[in-house]
């Protein structure tokens, strides 16, 4: 049922709804189809100021968080040792999140997680789409 992981980006631009195209492609999609990662999460809550938590848990009650696990750390693994020389540690944690769930990951950074596309990764872009 899962189709899309959304990036941190895509997230925070939802959180704005900013640009109104993200907001409107999110819009067309049932609750359930579009998820995060648990490591998107992360990213999300360290960023959390005072003003923005309320913004931050309204978000969270529309999407799913899905875990972090074994399988998806055997895949990080995996990955580092196929790019070692790829310094974004978390885009490489949300790119095996991605993958070993088999659903795109949409993302406003393209360029970061492209490499990954060697090993499986389906990237979707709904700002320049």
């Amino acid at each position: 049922m899962n189709r899309y992981m959304l990036d941190t980006n895509i997230c925070i631009y939802l959180i704005k709804k900013h640009p109104p195209e993200i907001v409107e492609k999110f819009d067309a999609y049932r609750k359930g189809e579009i998820i995060i990662s648990s490591i998107t999460w992360a990213e999300l809550c360290c960023g959390i100021t005072k003003d923005g938590s309320d913004l931050v848990q309204q978000l969270l009650s529309i999407l799913e968080v899905a875990p972090f696990g074994v399988e998806q750390s055997s895949l990080y693994g995996e990955l580092t040792r196929l790019f070692p020389n790829r310094k974004a540690n978390l885009d490489r944690m949300i790119a095996a999140h991605a993958i070993s769930l088999n659903v795109q990951l949409v993302t406003n950074n393209s360029s970061d997680f492209e490499i990954y596309k060697a090993a499986g990764l389906k990237i979707d872009n709904w700002v320049k789409s």
